[in-house]
């Protein structure tokens, strides 16, 4: 009996305390299968070949260049402020044509001679105006002489002075018909002479001898096409990211590595009803006269960044994968990780990135779509 008992305690000082055994259990569990690399970012593998192929670019955050600036097309046109329509103030037929299409002009310039029967009137009664003048101050001298004299009476001055001040009222009042009539005190011949109002060069003529102008017709387009101007397109959800003087850099579809360098000038306060753009305005060299009018080109505005704004990437950059938006970083050549990110405000050019991305990350902008599918399959 003595012997069981000393056995019986053995066993119970050898056995651990109750629930010992369990929370080692637990404590030891190990991870389920795949845990560990759950936290891990998921990564995109492409070899040099893909990504070429794919056409993927990257940028680095926070260093200007696609993310600070918008993507909008437009034209080119005429800088209003440096284009001329030469009309006449008169209907008449053109004697002469001395500016051809093509040729630079300066102001002052006669392009064209017209010959105009009113004005010829109008000049005649400048000639006999002006007669009456010479006579009537002719006879207001005499009679102040004779009547210094006592040779003529003081209603006879009277009168020859009234006369006098018809007789310059008549010629001011010719002198501003022909004023009116654009030739001043040009001679008599009912010639009106057509003059460039700005240097620049004609870009329209349709001024030809023999032929008749009215007063509605242009007979000349005079405009200065080294100072241009382009009307870009912008998407309404951008305009808060634009301002007036922002650098625009312009490349026309025709002429692909040439970058003209304008300046944002005016933006319309009205938005389309059809196409929900707004147009805006932008001031362009040309001096090297490279550009024309007409010209389909594209615009990249630098953008001004509201207060308190996130990162800003091209909208191609951000992604959606899943329920979330995400954005593939550079990590290694060939090696993209795929980065959950939370936008705060998207346009149609650009997406503002509150969380997930930071200045100094090598972000894929051209190409991520692509980079999309290939995490897809992988």
């Amino acid at each position: 009996m003595r012997s069981l008992a000393t056995v019986a305690l053995v066993l119970l000082l050898a056995a651990p305390p109750l629930g010992c055994s369990s929370a080692a259990s637990a404590t030891n569990k190990p991870e389920p299968a795949g845990a560990a690399e759950a936290k891990k970012p998921r990564t995109v593998t492409v070899d040099a070949e893909t990504a070429k192929r794919l056409g993927i670019t990257t940028m680095v955050v926070g260093q200007g260049g696609l993310a600070e600036s918008i993507p909008v097309p437009g034209s080119v046109e005429y800088d209003l402020n440096h284009y001329a329509e030469v009309g006449p103030r008169l209907d008449g037929r053109i004697t002469a044509v001395k500016g051809k299409l093509g040729d630079s002009v300066k102001k002052g310039q006669v392009l064209a001679t017209i010959a105009v029967p009113t004005l010829a009137e109008a000049q005649a009664g400048g000639l006999t105006a002006n007669a009456s003048l010479e006579a009537a101050l002719k006879n207001y001298n005499r009679e102040k002489d004779l009547l210094a004299k006592q040779l003529t009476t003081a209603r006879e001055l009277e009168v020859a002075e009234a006369e006098l001040k018809k007789a310059k009222a008549e010629v001011a009042a010719s002198q501003a018909r022909l004023l009116a009539l654009g030739v001043g005190g040009q001679a008599i011949g009912g010639q009106l002479e057509l003059v460039a109002p700005i240097d620049g060069m004609i870009v329209q003529r349709h001024a030809v001898v023999g032929g008749f102008l009215a007063t509605s017709a242009n007979a000349y387009v005079i405009a200065d096409t080294s100072k241009l101007t382009a009307v870009l397109e912008v998407h309404e959800a951008d305009l808060p990211y634009l301002k007036l003087g922002a650098s625009v850099t312009i490349t026309a579809d025709s002429l692909p590595d040439l970058a003209h360098k304008g300046t944002l000038t005016w933006i319309d306060p009205v938005v389309s009803k059809t196409t929900r753009l707004v147009r805006a305005r932008v001031d362009l060299p040309n001096d090297s006269g490279t550009l024309r009018p007409g010209m389909f080109v594209r615009g990249r505005i630098v953008i001004a960044l509201p207060a308190g704004s996130g990162i800003i990437l091209p909208s191609q950059a951000v992604q959606p994968l899943g329920a979330d938006d995400v954005v593939f970083v550079l990590v290694s050549p060939g090696h993209y990780d795929i980065r959950k990110v939370v936008v705060g405000r998207r346009t149609s050019e650009i997406v503002e990135v509150k969380e997930g991305a930071a200045k100094g990350d090598t972000i894929v902008v051209e190409g991520a779509f692509l980079l999309r599918g290939e995490a897809a399959k992988q």
